[in-house]
C-alpha cells in the first residue's frame, strides 16, 4: 500500500471545517467552570492535609522518642508484655477497638478506659498541683533518663502551669514511667519520691531533668541533688533511699497505670476529662496542646 496516498484519502474524507465557528462565550463558561471545580478539589485537599497533620502530630505512636537516645517502650519491659495500641476515638468504645483517626485533638475524641484506682485523693499528693476542683487532669508519664522528656519539661511544662495549672483550669499529676533500657532511670524516680516526701519534690526533680546529661552517664544523682536541696531534706533524701522499701511502690503503681493506658514511649500525655482518658503521644505543640486543653474547657 502506497502510504502517502493513503493519508491522503484519509484527510480527504473529512469534514470540511470551513464553516466551522468557535463558541467563544461558551468555552468560557467551560473554563470558569473548571476553574470553580479545581479551586474546591484544592480547598478539600489543604483541609484533609491539616486535619491529618493535626491528628498525627498529637496521636501518633511513635517506636522511638524524637531524640537520638530514643525512649521507645518495648513490649517486653516493665509492666506488660502485650503490644500497645493507640486509643480509641470514639467516647463508650473498647479501648482496644480502633485507631486514632485524623480528628483525634477534637473533644469528642476522648476515650475511656478502664484503669486501677491510683491514690491521688485525700491527703494531698506531692506528685499533684494545681486545684482539686480542676475540670480537666494532665497526667503525664515521664523518664528521668529520657531526652524528650526533659526537653517537654523544658519546653512546654512552665507554660502549661503558668496558662492552666496555677489558674485553677488543670489539675496536674507527675507519673513515673522508668524504661528498662535506663539504669538509672528508677534510681532517680526513687530519689524524686524521697525528695516529695521531704517536701522538695518539684526541686528535685527540675534538677533531674536539667542535669539528666551529667548523673546519666555514671549514676551519680546524689552528688546533683545536693547541690539544690536543703541539707535537712537530703539527708531525710539519703535515709529514705538507703532503708525505706516502699519508694518503689508509687513508681510500680504509675506503671501498672500506664500498661493499663498501654504506654509505648515517653512522654506521654494522658487528659482526664469527664471521666474519659486520653493518650496523647507524642505530645504536640503547646499551641496545638493549649486548642486542645481549651475546647475542652468550652464545652459543658
Amino acid at each position: 500500500m502506497n502510504g502517502n496516498r493513503w493519508v491522503d484519502d484519509r484527510l480527504a474524507a473529512l469534514d470540511d471545517a470551513s464553516e466551522w465557528l468557535p463558541d467563544t462565550a461558551g468555552a468560557r463558561a467551560r473554563l470558569r467552570d473548571l476553574d470553580r471545580q479545581a479551586r474546591i478539589k484544592r480547598q478539600w485537599a489543604w483541609a484533609t492535609a491539616a486535619a491529618a497533620c493535626l491528628g498525627l502530630l498529637a496521636f501518633l505512636q511513635p517506636r522511638a522518642c524524637a531524640m537520638p537516645r530514643g525512649c521507645f517502650q518495648r513490649a517486653t519491659e516493665n509492666a506488660t508484655q502485650r503490644p500497645v495500641e493507640a486509643a480509641p476515638v470514639a467516647e463508650n468504645a473498647n479501648p482496644a477497638a480502633a485507631p486514632v483517626s485524623a480528628q483525634a485533638l477534637k473533644p469528642q475524641a476522648v476515650a475511656p478506659a478502664v484503669v486501677p484506682t491510683a491514690p491521688t485523693r485525700g491527703a494531698r499528693n506531692y506528685k499533684e498541683s494545681g486545684s482539686a476542683d480542676a475540670r480537666i487532669t494532665c497526667e503525664v508519664y515521664s523518664d528521668y533518663e529520657c531526652p524528650s522528656c526533659a526537653a517537654f519539661y523544658r519546653d512546654t511544662m512552665p507554660l502549661l502551669i503558668a496558662g492552666y495549672v496555677q489558674t485553677g483550669k488543670v489539675k496536674l499529676l507527675h507519673r513515673d514511667f522508668p524504661l528498662a533500657q535506663h539504669p538509672y532511670a528508677k534510681l532517680a524516680a526513687h530519689y524524686a519520691n524521697a525528695a516529695g516526701q521531704a517536701g522538695q519534690y518539684d526541686l528535685a526533680v527540675n534538677r533531674l531533668f536539667e542535669t539528666q546529661d551529667i548523673w546519666s552517664v555514671g549514676g551519680d544523682i546524689d552528688s546533683q541533688l545536693a547541690l539544690v536541696l536543703p541539707p535537712a531534706a537530703m539527708r531525710k533524701v539519703r535515709d529514705m533511699l538507703a532503708h525505706d522499701q516502699r519508694l518503689d511502690d508509687t513508681v510500680a503503681a504509675d506503671q501498672a497505670m500506664g500498661a493499663a493506658d498501654r504506654l509505648r514511649a515517653t512522654p506521654t500525655l494522658v487528659v482526664v476529662w469527664k471521666g474519659n482518658r486520653q493518650a496523647i503521644s507524642p505530645i504536640p505543640s503547646y499551641a496545638l496542646l493549649k486548642s486542645y486543653l481549651d475546647d475542652l474547657l468550652a464545652r459543658q
